[in-house]
């Protein structure tokens, strides 16, 4: 709104201050090299900080931890989750009438592995603000920390994916890490 302001501000004083007044045409100039580099030169340099700084905040959202303390796969599939952890052999899928819990150690580094078993999905959480593509064939890292035990019903697909799309929601609960261990013994049936 602003440049488009300035535009507009500055061809209505152009028109007004220099109307034509007689026909004799006003004096020519062929070029000015300082005023030309000048207007190349910034806007170049506005681009060149805007996607520096772009680089940088996308290198630190996506950075891996190098030892996450709990692996998720995470697939998304017409019109539900599956939540597999291979460390502890459980394997959580939703159905229509019954969402996914993601159930997740509070102040543990989980990491992500997500996929899509059919069409495009996206796996969002907006508590966390976490909104990542779930693609067919690909697969998708990326680490997410709880910092706060909680149980969030706020997760859900944001990708339009078809004709049950707004029932393909997910919840996701923070407990201790002793909550979980107990949690994990009971989805095994006590073998881990």
């Amino acid at each position: 709104m602003g440049v488009g302001g300035l535009v507009a501000g500055l061809i209505l004083w152009s028109a007004i201050r220099y109307r034509r007044r007689s026909d004799e045409l006003p004096k020519q100039t062929l070029f000015n090299i300082p005023l030309e580099v000048t207007y190349t030169l910034i806007p170049l340099a506005i681009v060149a900080f805007l996607f520096a700084s772009t680089m940088r905040a996308t290198s630190k959202v996506n950075e891996l931890a190098p030892d996450p303390d709990l692996v998720v796969e995470v697939t998304g599939f017409q019109w539900q989750w599956r939540f597999n952890y291979p460390a502890e052999g459980i394997d959580v899928v939703g159905e229509l009438d019954r969402p996914a819990e993601l159930v997740v150690p509070v102040g543990a580094t989980v990491r992500v592995l997500l996929t899509a078993a059919d069409v495009i999905h996206a796996f969002y959480v907006p508590e966390f603000a976490i909104k990542r593509d779930a693609i067919p064939g690909r697969e998708t890292p990326f680490d997410m920390k709880v910092t706060r035990a909680g149980t969030f019903d706020s997760g859900r697909c944001a990708e339009y994916c078809g004709l049950n799309h707004d029932k393909m929601s997910f919840t996701v609960r923070a407990v201790s890490q002793a909550e979980f261990d107990v949690w994990a013994v009971s989805q095994t049936g006590g073998r881990t």
